[in-house]
């Protein structure tokens, strides 16, 4: 079973108050970002990086579709925090 702390649902995805006072403040050790458009946007990724390196923690970008797929081999040290976007009800229900 994967430690998911925190899912946030935020059009922003990841920045200075999710990388920083979120992480924190949760104890997560990885932040996830299931976003189709981000898992695909090297520039998006180096944005979101950026925070996530300032807060210490690990980063990763993966489409709905293969975090739905993986979340569940997540490592036992994993704690992860899922930020995702404005996303309809049937992709929702894929995650």
């Amino acid at each position: 079973m994967p430690n998911i702390l925190l899912t946030r649902i935020d059009n922003r995805l990841v920045h200075g108050q999710v990388g920083v006072t979120w992480t924190k403040t949760i104890g997560a050790n990885l932040l996830l970002v299931a976003n189709d458009e981000a898992s695909q946007d090297k520039i998006q990724q180096q944005l979101m990086s950026v925070t996530a390196k300032s807060s210490g923690v690990g980063i990763r970008f993966f489409s709905l579709e293969k975090t739905a797929a993986i979340i569940g081999r997540a490592a036992p040290n994993q704690k992860i925090f899922v930020s995702t976007h404005l996303i309809t009800p049937r992709k929702f229900q894929v995650l």
